[in-house]
């Protein structure tokens, strides 16, 4: 049983639950995003997987559901994380072994080097002596031969590591950019709003800007998607030049943007939303090369800041009513919360 497209949310979590409970995956948060795609119903290969799973059985198990959440909800970035956290785990364990390796050999070097020293000491004659001095010599060229070997594999280890984290941090980015704008994406802000959110009950200073770019279906339906992507595109690069060293910025979704601004006060954010707002204004955004600029894309912008007793959610609700009344009030202006 799914929802159809469109239900209001509400509809989509009062169903949730009870398949939770019917499919005994245990109110665990994958098995609850699974449920929520399966019911809200805009997730199409999703859905059908989950269909084509109960056809066969009337319950989905942990581990089925822990697929179909790995196949269809987790960003490819993400899940290369997960794999190079994987191959970095093991070589981990691959290291430790051969250090383990090394132990052993250290300690039969010193049982052999004990057993020397008696030989010599209880030796009678110099033939005894050159037959200790000969053993030892063999057991010291086999050590020798093993930490050579051991010191070759931690050499190469040293080198899958270096590859591994310039790929855990290629794909780390990979999942907190959005492409398109060159600026974070949706999950990149929030992990920053986060970040950079003052403790409960401090006194810290955060302000945030809410950006969205005026019109802008107007600008897909005269000019088509690829003008609209070239425009996006545009004011990321506007944003992301001006905010350089004082902000972070990010698309926050299709074409609305969110600047946050650690330790500063509205008025800095809203001298920092002018400059962006004049930036897109006076830009110069072309359909092909030799083109005349197109002309006419404007911003608007609301700002907030911290207040006690704040967390993320309510600073962007208040930025988002900010933007919203500069909407209102004919767009291609800044609206400052006081």
């Amino acid at each position: 049983m799914y929802l159809e497209d469109g239900k209001d949310d509400v509809g989509v979590l009062k169903s949730v639950l009870p398949l939770m409970a019917r499919h005994a995956t245990g109110y665990h948060p994958i098995s609850y995003t699974v449920w929520y795609e399966y019911a809200k119903g805009t997730n199409l290969p999703l859905r059908q997987a989950v269909d084509a799973e109960l056809q066969y059985q009337e319950r989905l198990n942990g581990a089925q559901t822990y697929a179909i959440y790995c196949k269809y909800l987790v960003d490819p970035a993400e899940s290369a994380v997960f794999s190079t956290r994987s191959d970095l785990l093991g070589l981990v364990s691959d290291v430790k072994e051969t250090v383990r390796d090394a132990n052993a050999r250290t300690a039969g070097l010193d049982n052999q080097l004990a057993h020397f020293q008696r030989g010599v000491q209880d030796a009678k004659t110099l033939a005894e002596v050159q037959g200790s001095v000969t053993s030892i010599l063999a057991e010291t060229r086999r050590a020798k031969e093993g930490f050579g070997k051991i010191s070759e594999h931690l050499e190469e280890s040293k080198a899958v590591v270096e590859r591994l984290t310039e790929e855990l941090q290629t794909v780390s980015e990979e999942a907190r950019t959005d492409a398109l704008s060159g600026l974070l994406n949706r999950r990149g802000f929030d992990r920053e709003l986060t970040r950079m959110s003052p403790a409960p009950g401090s006194t810290g200073t955060l302000a945030l800007v809410m950006l969205d770019i005026d019109n802008f279906k107007k600008v897909n339906d005269t000019y088509g998607h690829p003008l609209g992507d070239a425009v996006i595109a545009a004011v990321g690069h506007f944003i992301r030049d001006t905010v350089q060293g004082i902000g972070v910025g990010a698309r926050y979704g299709g074409e609305e943007f969110a600047v946050l601004m650690p330790a500063k006060d509205v008025d800095a954010a809203e001298k920092l939303a002018e400059k962006i707002r004049q930036r897109v204004e006076q830009g110069k955004i072309k359909r092909r090369q030799g083109d005349e600029p197109i002309g006419g894309i404007t911003v608007s912008a609301g700002v907030a800041g911290w207040k006690t007793g704040d967390d993320g959610a309510a600073l962007v609700e208040r930025a988002d009513a900010m933007l919203y009344a500069a909407k209102h009030a004919g767009r291609n202006r800044v609206q400052v919360e006081r």
